[in-house]
Parts: structure tokens; sequence; C-alpha cells
């Protein structure tokens, strides 16, 4: 079968032969070695043109390239406009994804241009802006798949238990409450690994909290952890960690925040992915090689606000923090309705 091709002049051709001699789709999709899809979406598309009731493949093909030409047209007019091009390297730089600046550009300009023609724009040799890009901090000139993060396997960690006997609600993001952790390693001095960033997840909402810690220690961990979950407790149900053996002492936060922890898979930070994207768009501001001890309180506080007031496409381009604080407003709602 052909995948990802847009039928030829000379199949369309085919196609008018063969529904002449009666073939019903499927028996034209198999002559053609395409799927039976395909040909009824074909079929059925607003350029297909018919001569009493018998599609007429060569017309049609003419229409389609036509109506392809124009669209591609009005696209080029569009980024040719100076303050189009303004309008996505401002907000490139703000740290907006092409998904979300492409949303922009339809809600508030009625520009319906795709994330993908941003992103050709952005990596076209004329422009070069694929630097402003999130996810590019490390001088990455095209879009690569990205790698595996490997940790440890677990083995010194105490009543660990895994991922696999996570509560449903934290597997189908249900509900807040369910939250991912991880470490960000800090600049090495003579090959000592000082500070590190300590950052807390909500799997449903994204919010996010982050704290400076003052070394990659078990105990300092924890601590950061509870300092940053403790104004939350009363909606924190569950915590998913790496197997780092700074997460050692998850046993204390589960008492003192009455929780539950899970662990991922040896070998498999993937599976809380949702802290490792957040993670991604850290790096943007604190990139590797970034000195933690040289960094603020402030700095961090800044980029936390900044990452539970960034829109996302899930939330129909809403904030973390409106939809955090909408569905913590839900469940005291429905609590003080009980109590009633």
């Amino acid at each position: 079968m052909k995948q990802l091709q847009h039928l030829s002049s000379a199949e369309r051709d085919k196609i008018t032969i063969l529904q002449s001699e009666g073939l019903s789709i499927r028996k034209i999709a198999k002559e053609l070695g395409r799927s039976p899809s395909t040909i009824s979406r074909e079929l059925n598309r607003p350029e297909a043109l018919y001569y009493r009731g018998k599609y007429i493949g060569s017309q049609t093909d003419k229409r389609v390239r036509e109506n392809w030409k124009k669209s591609h047209q009005r696209v080029n007019e569009y980024l040719s406009l100076r303050w189009v091009q303004d309008f996505i390297k401002n907000n490139l730089k703000y740290g907006y994804s092409p998904e979300i600046i492409s949303n922009l550009l339809k809600t508030e300009h009625g520009l319906p241009l795709s994330h993908e023609t941003i992103y050709i724009y952005i990596y076209s040799p004329k422009r070069k802006l694929w630097h402003l890009l999130l996810r590019r901090p490390n001088g990455r000139k095209s879009r690569t798949p990205g790698r595996f993060c490997y940790r440890g396997t677990g083995k010194n960690i105490p009543n660990r238990i895994d991922i696999d006997f996570r509560m449903q609600e934290a597997n189908l993001r249900s509900e807040v409450g369910h939250f991912e952790a991880d470490s960000i390693e800090s600049k090495r001095v003579r090959g000592v690994q000082k500070s590190c960033l300590t950052v807390v997840v909500d799997r449903k909402s994204r919010y996010t909290t982050i704290r400076k810690t003052a070394s990659k220690t078990a105990l300092q961990t924890t601590t950061s952890i509870i300092e940053a979950l403790k104004p939350l407790s009363n909606n924190i149900k569950s915590i998913t960690y790496d197997n780092g053996c700074e997460f050692s002492m998850h046993e204390k936060i589960n008492k003192t925040l009455n929780i539950q922890s899970y662990f991922c898979k040896p070998y498999a930070s993937y599976e809380k992915g949702t802290v490792e994207n957040i993670n991604g768009l850290i790096r943007r501001f604190f990139p590797k090689g970034t000195d933690f001890d040289e960094m603020t309180d402030e700095e961090v506080e800044k980029i936390t606000v900044w990452l539970n007031n960034y829109p996302r496409g899930i939330f129909n381009y809403y904030t973390s923090q409106y939809f955090f604080d909408k569905e913590i407003q839900a469940i005291l709602t429905s609590s003080q309705n009980i109590n009633k």
C-alpha cells in the first residue's frame, strides 16, 4: 500500500475508467494499491467533478491542483507580511511553541497558518529561527527524536511500589492530585555536583512547583518536595518517581503528606513523561552547564509562574494555573454540597 501520498493524475484517470466499469470502491482500491478510505475520500471531496453521475478524474485533478496552488499562495502572502514575521519571532522569543502561535494567529487575527507551516518558516535557511524554539537550546538545527533518560534500577529504594500498581485515576489523569517528581542537575564544579532543581508536576493540570535544592541528596530532595507540596496537601494523592537514589526517602514524604508513591520501571523515565516534558521547558532558560548555586530563588519563581501561565493546547489554550484552580474549586464545591 502507498502511504502519505496524494493521488496522481494517472490514478485519477484510472478511477474514472474502473468506476465506469461498475467496480466497487474496495475493488478500485485494490487495483490501485490504495486503501478504500482513500478512494472514498477522493470521490467525495469538494473538488470532485462528475458528469451524469460519473467521476471525471482529469478535471478533478485540475481543480485539486489549482486549489492547492491558491491556498499555498495565500500562505506565502501571509508569511511575506512584516507584522506576521514579527509576530512569529516575538512569540518564539517569549517561549511560545509554533502550535500556540498558530492558535493565536487564528483566534486573534483570523490567519489560518498551521503549526507545520510555521515550523517550515522557522527552519528555512533564509530565516534561521530554529535557535528560538524551546526544544532547540543546544544548537540543534533539525527536528530530531528525543532520547531516553537512563537512571538507576531502584535496588536501593526501600518498599518501592512499581508503577504497574498505580491507581487508575493517576493513569487516566481523571483527577488532579497525582504528581510526578524529578531533579534537574546543576553544573559540576571540579567534578562535584552541588545544588539542583527539584521539580514536581500535577499529571492532569500540568501545574508545576520548582524548588532550588542545596544538594541532590535524599534528605535535601525530600525536604524540598514536602515544602513544595505542603500548601496543597489536602489535594495530593500520589507521586511518581524514577529510580534515582535521591527519592529513597519517599516513605517520609508519604507519611508527612498522607499520600502514596510509585516508581517507574528501571531505565524507563519516559513513564513519567509529564515532568520530563516540563524539564525540557525549564532547560530552555537554564541549559546544561548552568550553575544553580548562582541562581536566586526569585529567578526560579519567575520560571515557575511562566510555566503555570503558559497556554496549553491540550486545555484549549487555557493555562495550567487556570485549569488547576478550576479543578480544585470544583472539588471544594462538591465537598461543601456533601457536607450540607
